[in-house]
């Protein structure tokens, strides 16, 4: 990937907002970040054996919260163990889809890549490939 540094924070993963009404601030930390030619963050996250779902999805709530609030994210890519990034996209695949189907927005693209930077796959691929290529409709929500 032919990424450039974000200079906002030392490596690139700090993220800030500061809310000036009720002088909140919310820091976010990744594991890095970078910015693509066009000066979309491109987010890196690595997951060690033993994740849970609620961190898992703690990543990706914050993921809302940056594109909400205005960050233009290009991609999440999640360094994963070769073995293990099948599990990692069983859970994020469901919560990004139905998440997608409820409230009618899209995420950036999610991609696994191994330890040394080798691409592993993208989003739904513990389902080999048998997942809609758009979000599904909210008529299959059911809560």
């Amino acid at each position: 990937m032919k990424l450039r540094p974000r200079t906002e924070s030392g490596d690139g993963g700090l993220f800030a907002y500061h809310e000036a009404k009720s002088d909140l601030l919310l820091i976010f930390r990744w594991d890095g970040a970078g910015l693509t030619n066009s000066g979309r963050i491109v987010l890196f996250e690595q997951e060690v054996p033993g994740f849970q779902p609620l961190h898992i999805q703690g990543h990706l709530t914050r993921l809302l919260f940056m594109i909400r609030s205005g960050d233009a994210v290009a991609k999440l890519v999640w360094i994963v163990s070769s073995p293990r990034y099948h599990d990692l996209d069983k859970i994020v695949f469901p919560w990004v889809r139905m998440w997608e189907a409820a409230f009618a927005g899209r995420f950036p693209p999610i991609e696994y890549r191994n330890e040394n930077g080798e691409y592993l796959g993208s989003l739904g691929a513990s389902r080999n490939g048998k997942h809609r290529a758009k979000p599904a409709t909210a008529k299959y929500v059911h809560f």
